[in-house]
């Protein structure tokens, strides 16, 4: 906003041939405030401009971001995996499983999973909700060590009521694995230390909200729908 105000002053002195030294700073404000009344629209059309042109390179640095990381994404055992491991097109899910849109976004993810069989997806827990989403994640590494994530991950996204120990027991309960075991991963320092550095090669790829996809390099923010995703899927596809 700052080198809009900028220019705008710059533009409004050079037009009538001074510089800014031979006014006051009321007298400035009061040209700058004519020429908005006046022109509203080349304001408006200015900060639109110059939003765009910010979100622009925002992304272009968020990508380079992804690039630098992408090696430990797609190649990376800690991760848990479901579909094709030898996939033409490999789909990075980052979500938390308090965030609504995730919860949304996990059907999607399961119906592009049964319909396009040449398609790898990799679930990159993000706990960014609080502590709960924390915990959340936890339980679903300690399914993963019971060869059990993804129904796990599937009974926790489809909780509609709070999260908590009882909750997650539950969903652990229904699919029938190990309690005991569960629990002692759950507060073992690797389950922690595998969370941990999730969040932070998540932090350092620019991934500051949930639900975020990378499809084959290519990261797409946000809620972004099954056909959405199709449409990227097939993309990749035509240009690999």
């Amino acid at each position: 906003m700052k080198q809009i105000l900028v220019l705008t002053i710059a533009l409004l002195l050079s037009t009538q041939g001074v510089k800014a030294d031979d006014f006051s700073k009321a007298e400035i404000e009061n040209i700058i405030k004519e020429y908005i009344n006046a022109n509203p629209q080349v304001i408006l059309d200015s900060v639109e401009t110059y939003g765009r042109q910010q979100q622009s390179a925002d992304a272009s640095q968020q990508q380079e971001a992804v690039d630098k990381h992408i090696s430990w994404l797609e190649n990376n055992d800690i991760l848990p995996t479901a579909g094709n491991p030898n996939g033409d097109v490999t789909v990075v899910e980052f979500f938390d499983y308090n965030c609504g849109y995730c919860k949304k976004a996990v059907d999607d993810v399961m119906k592009l999973m049964a319909e396009d069989k040449n398609v790898k997806f990799i679930f990159v827990e993000t706990p960014i909700l609080g502590r709960t989403s924390e915990l959340a994640a936890k339980w679903a590494m300690a399914a993963k060590k019971q060869d059990a994530y993804l129904e796990f991950h599937i009974g926790a996204m489809q909780n509609r009521g709070p999260i908590n120990e009882a909750a997650l027991q539950k969903i652990a309960e229904k699919i029938g694995l190990n309690i005991e075991k569960m629990k002692v991963d759950v507060a073992s320092d690797e389950v922690a230390n595998i969370v941990a550095e999730k969040a932070a090669k998540a932090s350092q790829m620019g991934i500051s909200g949930t639900p975020a996809f990378i499809i084959n390099g290519q990261l797409y923010g946000g809620y972004i729908g099954l056909d959405s995703m199709r449409q990227a899927v097939k993309q990749a596809r035509e240009e690999s």
